[in-house]
């Protein structure tokens, strides 16, 4: 390395820092070039790769700087293992819901005084829709029905192969408001790919959630009205209580995200307490006076609207998604009507309405001048709200004001500001990464004193708002049931082992399978064969021994998915309790110590010996916030940390993608005490692109580590070292 040829303090602090890129857990050092930005931005993210960003604060020899970057993902990975736990307990609901609305069809449709074909249609396109989502959700599904039958089997193999653009017949002809049906997006993505059951879920939501009942449709209008009651009260306690929970389950999400953008089953029951004996065109009359809030976002292949200022008329879905304040702001800077070349939107659009005047300098767009209008018109979308999500965009909004009086120097350049940008970019990806099925898609110089052992990212503002988010989500996850005792996980791990012993003819041939998995795949389901070494299975014949496995592993799913716990799964099942519950509590009070650091920081106080030891157990604080709780299994970490999200389609050009690559190193020369202290940390880089497909996790990651990656955007890379960021080699990795 080349020493700079700048102040002595500056030489000082590069000659400690040649030292440190010497060390076996750097990894490669930085070039020339790469050293004098560094001096001259204070920041730099660097090509050194880990699989999980706590990796990189478990590296010795070097002060740490934590980042709001490393806090972030931190409450990500928990708040999508959380949501996990609640999905998987909703997909194992919704089979249930369905019936019990269908098994009602008959009888709402016979209470009915017209019984003539516009009953029989609606009747007809309500069996569909609810059918077609039961037979995604269960092979065995039918009913008696063979024309409707067929149609809907149709519709299942359409829905799985996720590539046709085209409207059924059973939909109608093509339509200025409801042209065609994309299929692509009920192509499986997000953590709904990791299960059967999440996968069979995510297809039959998708699909409710995607099939309009038009109010100016009498046909559509009435079935929905239909299905509606099948929800509402009927004067019946155990009808009734049944109703109100599955009421209850079409609106889980609303103290998360905020309210749904369509009318659903739940507003069409309120509209039916007393029946069907109504005036059809009276009824629309009534919905069309109410309907001066929504929606604002447009999910179909259409044309536009005629009155300019909605994005699509009055409708009901069986299952709303949910209207997020960026979707509507994209819905509004890419109006064809108003903006006809601008054919996707821009992630720096969210920083701009949330306060950022870089990302209001690096937009790049046609019509500029024009959509920064509309953003400023639009910011009270992102104030009104009292979701949590809502609390989120508030939180990563502290990043983008004006730094702290007392910070350091480099936090008022653009450089600081490109990375504050990145990380609330990132963190927003990684949020809609989570919420990507419920989301409506529009698509050191050393003194002579004692160096700390690292420094805390100095936004306080930032961890107070994030221990009250984590206090906050606790609080909701809890009323909402994600701690409850439930082994869906357990279950998955297995039924997956007991296909895995199906496709093994001898003992040894399914040893040799267990150990060619993939890494996450073998520790996932490796803790679970000592269950094979049970006595009993020591008098099982050898030619036998494959399948009375298979069968015991089945029967024990099974009877875990009644509440039953077989005895032979012993201490196994610790494993899969409500771990997470106990975690949100660790992330609140350490948000609240970074916090309290934060501002002694900034005041330049004396902080003492006892923060050395928290700082130097960040990494292992942060692990154990993620779930790696266990001295093996951080050692070992999942390669599953980048995390991709479509949230804006043209039905022309392809889908705009939002995600997150792994963790980088970032350095950092911060000032203490008259010294410039190198540290090192980590950050999430976030990217953004467009993409013909819709991509899966497990595809953005082929992508990364293939020569077809995209370039992070343009106003992030000049915080980039200079080779820009390749495919890993990681910097800590180690294999079974």
């Amino acid at each position: 390395m080349t020493m700079l040829n700048s102040s002595p303090r500056a030489k000082a602090a590069f000659a400690c820092f040649a030292i440190v890129l010497s060390l076996p857990t750097v990894g490669r050092a930085l070039s020339d070039a790469d050293a004098q930005q560094l001096e001259r931005d204070r920041i730099l993210i660097a090509n050194e790769t880990h699989k999980q960003i706590f990796e990189a604060y478990k590296v010795t020899g070097t002060p740490l700087f934590v980042t709001s970057d490393s806090l972030l993902n931190g409450y990500h990975v928990l708040y999508e293992e959380s949501i996990l736990r609640l999905e998987q307990a909703n997909a194992q609901k919704l089979p249930a819901v369905l019936r019990f609305i269908l098994g009602r069809l008959d009888a709402a449709a016979a209470s009915i005084g017209e019984q003539g074909e516009l009953t029989a249609a609606a009747k007809r396109r309500a069996t569909i829709v609810l059918g077609t989502a039961l037979k995604l959700l269960e092979d065995d599904f039918q009913i008696t029905d063979a024309g409707t039958m067929a149609i809907i089997s149709d519709e299942v193999a359409r829905i799985v192969e996720a590539q046709m653009v085209m409207k059924p017949d059973w939909l109608g002809p093509p339509e200025p408001d409801f042209m065609y049906l994309d299929y692509s997006r009920y192509k499986v993505r997000g953590f709904y790919t990791e299960s059967e059951r999440l996968t069979r879920y995510f297809r039959a939501v998708a699909w409710l959630q995607s099939i309009p009942f038009r109010v100016s449709h009498d046909d559509e209008l009435l079935s929905v009205l239909m299905l509606g009651r099948c929800l509402a009260s009927d004067g019946s306690e155990a009808n009734d209580a049944r109703c109100e929970a599955h009421r209850i389950f079409f609106r889980t999400y609303t103290e998360f995200l905020g309210v749904g953008d369509d009318w659903d089953l739940v507003t069409a029951s309120g509209v039916v307490t007393e029946g069907l004996d109504f005036d059809l065109d009276a009824k629309r009359a009534e919905l069309i006076a109410q309907a001066e809030d929504g929606p604002q976002i447009n999910d179909q292949l259409r044309f536009p609207p005629d009155d300019p200022n909605a994005a699509a008329e009055p409708n009901f879905r069986i299952l709303s998604a949910y209207r997020l304040p960026e979707a509507v702001l994209f819905q509004r800077t890419t109006d064809i009507r108003q903006f006809p070349g601008r054919f996707f939107p821009n992630g720096l659009e969210v920083c701009i309405a949330l306060g950022s005047t870089f990302a209001r300098d690096k937009l790049d767009s046609v019509q500029k001048a024009d959509v920064l209008a509309t953003i400023d018109e639009n910011l009270g979308l992102f104030d009104a709200g009292t979701s949590l999500y809502f609390d989120y965009l508030r939180m990563i909004a502290t990043l983008l004001d004006a730094p702290e009086p007392n910070a350091p120097d480099f936090m008022t350049a653009e450089p600081w500001q490109a990375k504050s940008c990145g990380t609330a970019l990132a963190g927003w990806a990684q949020l809609r990464h989570t919420w990507v099925l419920q989301a409506k898609l529009n698509v050191i110089a050393f003194g002579t004193g004692r160096i700390p052992a690292g420094f805390v990212e100095p936004e306080p503002e930032f961890f107070r708002r994030m221990a009250d988010l984590a206090a906050r989500t606790r609080a909701l996850l809890e009323a909402a049931g994600a701690f409850d005792s439930s082994y869906f996980s357990l279950i998955d791990a297995l039924m997956d082992l007991a296909d895995l012993l199906d496709r093994s003819a001898t003992k040894e041939e399914f040893y040799q399978r267990l150990w060619e998995l993939p890494d996450d795949e073998h520790f996932r389901l490796n803790h679970l064969r000592v269950m094979l070494h049970w006595p009993a299975s020591d008098d099982v014949p050898e030619e036998e021994w494959t399948a009375t496995m298979v069968a015991w592993l089945r029967a024990m799913a099974d009877d875990l998915g009644e509440g039953i716990v077989d005895p032979s799964l012993g201490a196994t099942t610790w494993m899969y309790e409500s771990d997470v519950a106990r975690l949100w509590p660790l992330l609140d009070t350490t948000s609240r110590r970074l916090e309290s650091v934060a501002r002694i920081q900034l005041a330049g106080g004396d902080l003492g010996e006892d923060y050395d030891d928290f700082i130097g157990g960040y990494g292992d604080t942060l692990a154990a916030i993620m779930g790696y709780d266990g001295n093996y299994s951080s050692k070992h970490p999942k390669d599953d940390a980048p995390r991709i999200a479509d949230v804006h389609s043209n039905p022309l050009l392809g889908n705009l993608h939002v995600g997150v690559g792994r963790a980088r190193a970032i350095y950092v020369l911060y000032p203490w005490q008259g010294q410039a202290v190198l540290c090192r940390g980590a950050v999430m880089p976030y990217y953004e692109f467009v993409d013909e497909t819709r991509l899966t996790d497990e595809e953005w990651k082929a992508r990364l580590d293939s020569n077809a990656r995209p370039d992070v955007p343009a106003w992030l890379r000049p915080i980039i070292c200079e080779e820009g960021l390749s495919a890993p080699g990681f910097a800590s990795s180690e294999s079974r």
